[in-house]
């Protein structure tokens, strides 16, 4: 029963100077903290420090307790962690310290080259080492600047940068032969990366991005072409003269290959940037979906390339003590054995696997077949992709050779490389070509690579067949 002592009533209104609270809808977002990523940061700084003070140690003469090779190999995994937080981070002050990081590594570089001009070329390293970490810290810290001016003044600085180095490059190496290898090689190399990242970063929409595109490729083609006239056109002219052409050098043979081959690749990557055909097209964009799965096979094979040239290295240095010299080409030991062969089998699969099963698992597939193309753009753009980054994750192998021409002091024949990388083309492609049509027969990436996997083990037990098995009479 209620009690009717309360005999106050309640007013159905709001009270009297009651005011409703601001709105503030919708809640405030916070962002996700990478806090992963930051430990990986932390942990490579120390891993740096080590390293450094181990290489340090060794480099002023003192014995160390760690092993100089372990001292490198922990300072290349700490560099590995900061890039991955410089990647993955992108609060203001990481990414500014990392771009500042970047400047420094740039100025330290050309404070070297100037080093090597003034007394001595050995200097360069040093300056490749401190370029070719500029280069990396610039790519994080400009894909995750969000103010036009700091992004803009790094995106022009990398144009500059690999505008004089490729330039540079091709002039000093066409007046000096002898300075192509390995000074020149790599000097042109970074050019190219530079222009690479500076017009990826700007994109040929922008006009100066497409402008820098087509001049890419013109260097290139005037780079080929007097590569090309200074190969062919001697030896017609002793030829017609009165002198014999044998007696003529081979300029091809001592330099105008490699820069041919290096000229390719500045007109290879003008026509993928400027072109609009679909088929460019389409395999730009296959190229720039990979899959972080595909960069971990880059690594995995450069880190098994970085063993085998360790171990290649240490086989030479053994039998340099011998009284009999070694016997070209040396670098047969290296490139051809078994192992590179194993990393094929598994780097394969992994590359080709989600080409097309994953286009059919998330109904894309569909989607790009109703656009204007037709299953043959389609099918070869991604075909184009998987080889391009088949024999992209190659090159460390090469790279790793120049460390031999610095470490002999003196030249070496490096041509059995064109042969190897020609061979690994060609079957490369039928490998890739392989795995894009077991690709496309499921929907599930796993089982995709594991068909690829069985192909090349049969491909490889019929190699191993051939070879082994003796022949009847």
């Amino acid at each position: 029963m209620s009690s009717k002592g309360i005999t106050e009533k309640t007013e159905p209104g709001a009270p009297r100077g009651w005011s409703p609270s601001r709105e503030s809808a919708p809640s405030i977002l916070r962002e996700d903290q990478p806090t992963v990523a930051r430990i990986f940061g932390l942990v490579g700084l120390m891993l740096i420090t080590i390293g450094c003070a181990v290489l340090a140690t060794v480099g002023l003469g003192y014995s160390s307790r760690i092993p100089p090779v372990l001292g490198g190999f922990l300072l290349f995994l700490g560099l590995t962690f900061l890039l991955l937080h410089a990647a993955r981070d992108a609060d203001m002050q990481i990414r500014r310290a990392y771009g500042i990081l970047a400047y420094l590594c740039l100025a330290a570089g050309a404070v070297f080259i100037l080093v090597a001009l003034a007394r001595e070329a050995r200097f360069l390293w040093f300056a490749f080492l401190f370029l070719g970490l500029g280069l990396l810290f610039f790519l994080p810290f400009t894909r995750n600047e969000t103010e036009p001016r700091w992004r803009d003044t790094a995106e022009r600085v990398l144009g500059v940068v690999g505008g004089l180095l490729a330039v540079g490059g091709f002039i000093y190496a066409n007046v000096a032969p002898a300075f192509l290898l390995p000074y020149g090689l790599m000097i042109i190399l970074l050019g190219f990366f530079y222009l690479w990242a500076f017009t990826g970063l700007r994109g040929t929409a922008d006009d100066l991005g497409y402008r820098a595109a087509l001049a890419i490729g013109v260097l290139g083609g005037l780079a080929f072409l007097v590569a090309l006239g200074r190969s062919v056109l001697p030896p017609l002219i002793a030829r017609w003269g009165s002198g014999p052409a044998a007696n003529v050098p081979s300029y091809f043979a001592s330099a105008g290959a490699l820069l041919m081959a290096l000229s390719a690749f500045y007109i290879g990557l003008s026509a993928a940037l400027c072109s609009d055909n679909r088929l460019v097209v389409m395999t730009r964009r296959e190229l720039a979906g990979y899959s972080p799965i595909a960069y971990i096979v880059l690594f995995g094979l450069t880190m098994v390339g970085w063993g085998l040239y360790f171990w290649f290295i240490s086989v030479a240095e053994y039998l340099s003590r011998s009284p009999q010299p070694l016997v070209e080409p040396i670098i047969k030991d290296y490139i051809f054995n078994l192992l590179p062969v194993v990393c094929a089998i598994f780097a394969v699969p992994v590359i080709t696997m989600r080409l097309l099963s994953e286009e059919q698992r998330t109904g894309t597939l569909e989607v790009l077949l109703t656009a204007p193309l037709g299953e043959t753009p389609v099918v070869l753009s991604k075909f184009f992709a998987a080889l391009i980054f088949f024999m992209v994750v190659w090159i460390p192998w090469g790279l790793f050779l120049v460390d031999l021409r610095v470490e002999a002091g003196q030249p070496f024949d490096y041509r059995p490389l064109f042969s190897f990388f020609t061979a690994l083309f060609f079957s490369g492609a039928g490998f890739v070509a392989m795995g894009v049509f077991f690709s496309s027969l499921t929907r599930n990436q796993i089982g995709a690579a594991i068909l690829t996997f069985m192909g090349m083990m049969l491909f490889l037990c019929i190699f191993l067949l051939a070879n082994f098995v003796p022949e009847s009479s």
